[in-house]
């Protein structure tokens, strides 16, 4: 497990947790279970085109997952749902974050030591994908204080790391100036299921535009064991087209 080294005079701010400093309250261990990814919900799109825009403005960082209850590529790193079976969610954050730091100490000479961190969160690769936002600070400087810093880094054994990321958390105006195109479209690689295409209709409001999406039906049928030509009730379904809806 990778070790980190902290000077005691040396702490991190009171107010280092996101949810901390927002002023939030809510207790993580009473969230429900998340819900699977399903194209057909309409609210589940409603939370994806969420999900996307903040993902693509942040490069990953920044998702406020107190809105979002499905599964989607990337998943929190917070309680109550846990990252792993053999340690808690604060030691994997910590040890995955402590080998970057010593991998980007030994290739910049900096003496960066953690201090804590900030949020987290993660995808399944070839290993584990991991996006964290962190407080650190450089013994090396002439005046060390904390900052936060952000790493993406993909962690694969005990002692593997490989940085993809590794700076200085951007301010909000920097993320907000970030251009993102619309989300591509799901399934239309997949003629057997609707096609969900999204349009850009206005800028809405921080960070997220308006957005619409509609429902393409399917261009190709899947036949019963029973029959080889499809039901009445089957062939309704392929007609079905659902409305396109606003995302707020």
């Amino acid at each position: 497990m990778a070790t980190c080294t902290m000077t005691e005079y040396f702490c991190p701010p009171k107010k280092r947790r996101l949810d901390i400093a927002s002023g939030e309250s809510k207790s993580y261990a009473t969230r429900p279970n998340l819900r699977s990814f399903n194209p057909d919900d309409d609210e589940c799109i409603r939370q994806y085109i969420l999900y996307y825009y903040q993902f693509q403005r942040s490069e990953g960082f920044n998702i406020d997952w107190d809105k979002l209850d499905y599964r989607f590529a990337t998943m929190p790193i917070i309680d109550a749902y846990p990252a792993g079976y053999t340690m808690t969610n604060d030691e994997i954050i910590r040890e995955v974050t402590c080998l970057a730091i010593a991998q980007r100490n030994a290739a910049k000479g900096t003496s960066l030591v953690f201090l804590d961190h900030v949020s987290a969160s993660y995808r399944c690769c070839a290993g584990c994908l991991y996006y964290i936002t962190f407080w650190a600070m450089d013994l090396a400087s002439s005046r060390p204080e904390p900052k936060l810093y952000q790493t993406k880094c993909r962690q694969c054994g005990p002692t593997f790391c490989e940085i993809y990321i590794f700076r200085l958390k951007p301010t909000d105006e920097e993320i907000a100036a970030v251009q993102v195109d619309p989300p591509p479209p799901l399934n239309d690689n997949d003629p057997e299921v609707p096609t969900v295409s999204f349009t850009v209709t206005g800028p809405g409001s921080g960070f997220i535009p308006n957005v619409v999406f509609t429902r393409t039906p399917a261009q190709v049928s899947v036949s019963s064991p029973e029959s080889s030509s499809p039901t009445r009730e089957s062939q309704n379904a392929q007609l079905f087209i659902a409305p396109t809806l606003l995302a707020t």
